[in-house]
């Protein structure tokens, strides 16, 4: 336990605070004490996250689902406040110390320690999964060892916060090393995947070095997915256990339910008391010599079939999610992330429920009706339009950034955090690519002749090709810059796909992509948001946003401009939208530089607005999961439709009868159903 803070609470809710327990990228873990003189871990939020709309309703669902988890071998959780200023929760105080700390000083475990420790964990994880929950992120530091047996800890917030589309650094969505194959791919992550984390567990536990390990990110992943696991050196009794929890493919694997019985194959009485089950005292005896990590490599494993990326047998539904087995070298590029081993595509995805019904649930946590039945269209004056057909789901990416028809309308183009998938309309076959896994969510595009997925990694500004998912180009931005300075809060690129243009705090640079070569920078604004006309002969930029020529200069300043948060210019380039801060869509002549209209959409975050190719009108889409459509001459919205998430992208077809909206995640639960197409009235 470390001393307090000079800014740490000395009370949270009824709880005294008297020492740190940890800290991490979602807030602190501290010791407290409660009113009856108990002590309990108390897990405080930090304020900014709490700050996320839908944040709230969704901690709350989490806690109440970790509550249902029994069994021994978890902590439970007693209380937490989702409505606090921090929310917070609270969950028994387990005294020892962790997997980690106790191989890293004393060594490795016994193998009869080990087979005890397993089917303790396995006892848990049962209590977790019979809850319909999963936890992903199961690791040595997640082990307690206490007198009595092992403990798993730290479940029960991560999903209201990986529902959420923050840009907190810091947070990461579990620990590379023990990750299964399915997580590190972006499949569903079901209980198998908890059993190939508790093998991986397992393994350090007896050798002292994770199966997977090695000097950098990029070649632990690269482990995970293609070789077998390093278990030199393991007893005999253990081996068979561990490399069956440790297939890569989740079929494969034992059940949870099974574990007990495989692990029953050591001795009664445990050689190592360090994982007692009826403990005589407190002492930690070594038994087994410390052992240094090997990063030696070992033999390739034969790898199994490539996973079907392509279209599934002729039939009516959508393709299905990638099947699991080794993906593409592609997989492997995961664009800057290779130096460092936390990367954050959301936040600690700790407890994961296997049908949660949250994903087919309105903001209100309520049974709303399913997108299809609850959409609706409303008519524009002197129009008769009625309800809006039924949307439809493309399967094939598992979030969504950006999101761009074809020009000739006959293919649709999506990029989400760690790949870009292309559907043939006609057919709705989808054909995905995996690209590098971003470390925080930043502006990203997909350029209008869909070639490029643009976005921007911290300075830097990344261009992949979404046929292959290779890197074409880099952009360098500024280096050691501190809180973000530096980086882009505005990604646009030309109609041509020529030049790429970035608004940052250190002002606008335009980039050419095919050198590389810089093409202009210009300061005298503070970030701000920025978009191209279509013939490329002039950009909104800044903060304050103004329209300026192709080399950067100003021509007019847009009323309200400094604080644009999002821009684009109509078909015509004759007027702009841009979000306001206050979430209003502010629409501007760029001829007369004057507001045409304002438009309300009574919607928190607004994420993104695009308009329809005839220009007039205008839709629009945020963190509740409504996206609507405005006419910007009479500022009336003329249809609305009801997302099960947050619509984070949006684009009409070339004739302007299809809105496609892009979610934060899928409609069902570990699908891949992202992108619903609206017909509009």
């Amino acid at each position: 336990m470390d001393a307090l803070k000079p800014d740490d609470p000395q009370w949270v809710g009824p709880y005294r605070i008297e020492g740190r327990l940890g800290e991490g990228g979602m807030g602190s873990v501290f010791l407290g004490t409660s009113p009856g003189g108990r002590k309990v871990a108390v897990k405080l939020i930090k304020r900014e996250l709490a700050a996320a709309p839908q944040f709230r309703q969704r901690f709350a669902r989490e806690v109440e689902a970790a509550r249902r988890v029994g069994g021994f071998h978890t902590a439970q959780v007693v209380d937490a406040d989702p409505e606090a200023a921090s929310p917070w929760l609270v969950t028994a105080f387990i005294a020892g110390p962790n997997l980690h700390e106790v191989v890293a000083a004393d060594g490795p475990l016994s193998a009869d320690a080990v087979l005890r420790l397993g089917a303790g964990l396995a006892e848990g994880l049962a209590a977790i999964h019979k809850s319909d929950l999963v936890h992903r992120d199961l690791k040595p530091g997640n082990v307690i060892l206490a007198e009595d047996g092992p403990r798993i800890i730290d479940f029960g917030i991560a999903r209201a916060v990986d529902a959420s589309s923050l840009t907190a650094t810091g947070t990461v969505i579990g620990t590379y090393t023990y990750m299964s194959p399915e997580q590190i791919r972006a499949d569903r992550a079901g209980p198998a995947s908890d059993v190939f984390s508790l093998g991986s567990v397992l393994a350090f536990a007896a050798t002292g070095q994770a199966p997977f390990d090695a000097p950098t990110l990029i070649e632990v992943v690269q482990r995970i997915l293609d070789q077998p696991p390093a278990l030199d050196g393991v007893d005999d009794r253990l081996r068979p256990v561990l490399a069956a929890c440790l297939a890569k493919d989740p079929a494969a694997r034992p059940s949870v339910g099974d574990l007990p019985a495989l692990f029953a194959g050591g001795p009664a009485a445990p050689a190592d008391p360090r994982v007692p089950s009826a403990p005589q005292d407190g002492t930690l005896v070594l038994t087994t010599p410390p052992r240094q990590p090997s990063y030696a490599p070992t033999a390739p494993a034969e790898s199994p079939a490539p996973p079907a990326f392509g279209p599934p047998p002729a039939g009516p539904t959508v393709p299905a999610a990638p099947t699991p087995g080794r993906p593409s070298r592609r997989a492997l590029l995961i664009g800057g992330a290779g130096a460092t081993a936390a990367v954050a595509v959301g936040a600690v995805a700790l407890l994961r429920s296997k049908g949660d019904p949250d994903d087919a649930k309105g903001a209100d946590g309520g049974n709303s009706p399913s997108p299809s039945a609850s959409s609706s269209a409303e008519p524009s004056a002197g129009s008769s339009a009625g309800p809006s057909e039924t949307y439809v789901a493309l399967e094939g990416i598992e979030s969504v950034r950006a999101l761009a028809f074809s020009t000739d309308g006959t293919s649709l183009c999506a990029t989400g955090n760690n790949a870009v998938c292309r559907w043939d309309l006609a057919t709705r076959e989808a054909t995905p690519a995996h690209i590098g896994t971003p470390e925080f969510l930043q502006p990203t595009l997909i350029s209008r002749d869909l070639k490029y997925v643009v976005r921007a990694e911290k300075t830097d500004v990344r261009v992949w090709n979404t046929s292959t998912g290779k890197t074409v180009r880099t952009f360098a931005g500024p280096k050691n810059t501190k809180d973000q300075d530096g980086w882009p809060t505005g990604l646009a690129i030309s109609a041509d796909s020529a030049t790429v243009a970035v608004t940052s705090s250190r002002g606008l640079h335009l980039w050419n992509v095919a050198d590389g070569s810089s093409k202009a920078v210009l300061g005298g604004f503070d970030g701000g948001p920025v978009a191209f006309r279509s013939d490329g002969l002039v950009l909104a930029a800044g903060s304050p946003l103004a329209t300026r020529a192709p080399n950067g200069a100003p021509m007019n300043t847009v009323k309200d401009g400094e604080a644009a948060e999002l821009v684009v210019f109509s078909p015509d380039g004759q007027v702009l939208a841009y979000v306001h801060r206050d979430d209003t869509v502010r629409v501007w002549n760029t001829d007369s530089a004057e507001e045409v209209v304002k438009l309300d959409p009574e919607e928190s975050m607004m994420h993104a607005i695009a308009f329809h190719p005839g220009g007039r009108l205008l839709a629009t889409g945020g963190q509740g999961g409504l996206a609507c459509v405005w006419d910007t001459v009479t500022g009336r919205r003329t249809a609305k439709f009801t997302c099960p998430n947050s619509v984070e992208a949006l684009a009409f077809s070339p004739d302007g009868k299809t809105l496609a909206t892009g979610l934060m995640s899928a409609v069902d639960f570990g699908g891949t159903n992202t992108v619903l197409l609206w017909k509009l009235p």
